[in-house]
């Protein structure tokens, strides 16, 4: 990971903390809640762009962030591999 560590990116993602980062000259946002109401929590990714905003990059639901949070990891979204897979060409950003 270019600009952190990948440890400290991954403690902060299982925690639903607000992350944005470069991939292939496009950044995103991935952020996580959880609804104390029905107890379920939710990890999405936008795409920052200049446009308005038109829908998640990716978005996943489960009743633990640590969930949310493997799921992110493992899914294979990024041309066909996962986080994990490219990390090494990802820059963790402000935004």
């Amino acid at each position: 990971m270019i600009n952190g560590k990948l440890t400290e990116f991954i403690e902060q993602l299982y925690c639903g903390q607000e992350l944005v980062f470069m991939y292939h000259n496009r950044k995103f946002f991935v952020q996580g809640w959880t609804e104390l109401d029905n107890k379920t929590s939710t990890m999405v990714i936008e795409e920052i762009k200049e446009c308005p905003f038109n829908g998640y990059f990716w978005e996943h639901e489960s009743s633990k962030m640590s969930e949310c949070a493997e799921a992110f990891l493992n899914s294979p979204i990024w041309e066909g591999k996962n986080f994990l897979q490219i990390e090494n060409e990802v820059t963790w950003t402000d935004w």
